[in-house]
């Protein structure tokens, strides 16, 4: 559990010192609005990765969610209707694709770090360039409740794997028996 919450962390960090020059060699020659598109389609996808490496999915899984999101951030004039589909879009590969074991305590997660993300971002993402890195930061801040929320993501061995005390005695002993060299 410690794992997702320090990548998430430090991800979050990485991504908010990355956005403001990143967003500045975009906004040269693409412009503002798809400039920020491109840098939470990139943000995104990173995190996504994450995601898959966390509950070992294959990257194919992802893919198009990801191309689906593509497609919105390059279709011009989008900007509300991309956020709308972009956390969608990450919703569906983290509680959808990645982590689809507990649907019930998944939905109720969602809802929570999304509605609560989208606030924190929606007050702060308006004002200006410095306060958009902080945007981002508590956005996906507020991501790391998920796995507070949805505990376990770590696949579990099933019932029919783990023994019990005595067949594992019974194991070593056999073990024991077979290296004895009196034999």
């Amino acid at each position: 559990m410690k794992k997702p919450i320090r990548t998430t962390l430090f991800f979050v960090l990485l991504s908010a010192l990355c956005f403001i020059p990143f967003s500045q060699v975009l906004t040269s020659s693409l412009g503002w609005l798809l400039a920020n598109k491109l840098f939470l389609l990139l943000n995104i996808f990173l995190y996504s990765v994450l995601l898959c490496r966390w509950s070992r999915t294959s990257l194919a899984a992802i893919m198009f969610p990801l191309l689906l999101l593509s497609g919105v951030a390059l279709w011009p004039h989008t900007n509300t209707g991309f956020i709308l589909v972009a956390l969608a879009v990450f919703s569906w590969i983290r509680s959808g694709v990645c982590f689809k074991s507990v649907p019930i305590r998944a939905m109720i997660a969602e809802i929570t770090t999304i509605v609560a993300g989208v606030g924190f971002m929606l007050f702060w993402w308006p004002n200006s360039t410095l306060a958009q890195p902080l945007a981002i930061w508590l956005f996906f801040l507020i991501q790391t409740l998920y796995f507070y929320i949805v505990p376990g993501i770590t696949k579990q061995c099933p019932d029919s794997v783990t023994k019990d005390s005595f067949e594992k005695t019974c194991r070593e002993m056999e073990r024991l028996l077979d290296n004895n060299p009196a034999r």
